[in-house]
């Protein structure tokens, strides 16, 4: 501090979006500064918290929470709307670097005990979302307004080749990008084009239109797992490190369907656990019955880039001590423990609870 006149306000409001109750604090009421910042902290620790519980009540007491957190914080900025005096150049390299540290610890902290993942592949559905496709023309009355993405995530692309050319595609490197002359376009994945590949484009030309739909964003619980063992039904969070043919490093999402010491086989389209059609937790009867889009439990295919280890009725796969088999939902679309074996409990992440995005789906695993 200095002798020198204190700032003007807008300093204050500065300081108020570097580091929540700093302006409060500098400008002498450091008890209201304290209390600003311990306060939106503790609010944001419980919204997350209460986003990984299940149920419409947990969800929408979250979006209370963050509700009241926002008027609160235009609370606060009103509130350092004042003179705060002088802190020099020093003084407002500390302000951000502690702001950098006190963020970072918040978000280190929340990551402890929950995790996101963002579900690109149809491998979970119907239950849980990838990425879709779906053609429609620029024209059409159904198509989804731009505000619609934030609620959906659906939104409408309208690909049109900025000048004349040979379509060629897709080039190495990129299985859904195609290339018109010089400019490359990147279509959407399992999106069909109206054209091939050799047939000529003419400026403006429409390559593909439709409605893209981004994948769930799902939220997991890493902390019930640290308390207790996890069950037949949980979704499970985990990392591929070590699977075989698995690359080191991704993180994966499928259904547990078996147990430390339980012997797995498939007869179609029923998965059995010792010599049992496994009827509980619901999820797998309705696979088994093939109702709500489902295919049954499937055996595996043989694979060039994999080796199958469930392709007949009579394989079985005898789970070790701490080990865990997991499937996806569609089992005609996922790459699982039928083909790369158990996941180990070292692997595991979380159980995941919740679809956080789109909002309209937020409840799509209530009950599951």
């Amino acid at each position: 501090m200095t002798d020198k006149p204190p700032y003007g306000k807008w300093a204050g409001i500065l300081l108020g979006f570097l580091l929540a109750g700093s302006a409060h604090y500098l400008s002498g009421r450091r008890r209201a500064g304290l209390m600003w910042y311990f306060a939106f902290f503790a609010m944001s620790v419980l919204a997350i918290a209460l986003l990984v519980v299940p149920g419409t009540v947990p969800y929408f007491s979250c979006l209370s929470i963050l509700l009241v957190g926002t008027i609160l914080w235009f609370v606060m900025l009103k509130q350092s709307y004042t003179p705060v005096p002088r802190i020099g150049v020093l003084g407002w390299i500390g302000v951000v670097a502690l702001s950098i540290v006190l963020s970072n610890t918040q978000v280190i902290l929340i990551r402890q005990f929950v995790a996101s993942y963002r579900m690109s592949s149809g491998s979970m559905e119907p239950m849980v979302l990838g990425v879709g496709v779906r053609e429609m023309r620029a024209d059409s009355p159904e198509r989804p307004r731009p505000y619609q993405w934030i609620l959906t995530g659906c939104r409408f692309r309208d690909i049109k080749a900025s000048d004349g050319g040979i379509l060629n595609g897709p080039p190495a490197g990129g299985a859904s990008k195609y290339s018109v002359g010089s400019k490359i376009y990147d279509i959407p994945y399992r999106a069909c084009l109206l054209k091939k590949p050799g047939d000529p484009i003419a400026p403006g030309e429409t390559l593909w239109s439709g409605v893209v739909t981004l994948g769930d964003v799902l939220v997991a619980d890493k902390l019930s797992y640290r308390f207790s063992n996890p069950k037949r039904g949980d979704l499970l969070l985990f990392k591929t490190d070590g699977l075989t043919k698995l690359s080191k490093g991704e993180v994966w999402l499928k259904r547990i369907a078996g147990l430390p010491g339980e012997r797995i086989r498939i007869e179609p389209p029923y998965l059995i656990v010792d010599d049992k059609k496994v009827m509980h937790p619901a999820i797998f009867q309705t696979i088994a019955s093939k109702a709500d889009g489902h295919v049954g439990f499937l055996l595996a295919e043989q694979r060039s880039y994999v080796s199958a280890r469930l392709v007949k009725p009579t394989d079985e796969l005898v789970l070790g001590k701490d080990e865990y088999f997991v499937i996806g939902d569609n089992t005609g679309n996922s790459l699982d423990s039928r083909y790369w074996g158990p996941v180990p409990k070292k692997n595991i992440i979380g159980k995941v609870t919740r679809v956080f995005w789109p909002f309209t789906r937020f409840n799509a695993l209530d009950g599951q």
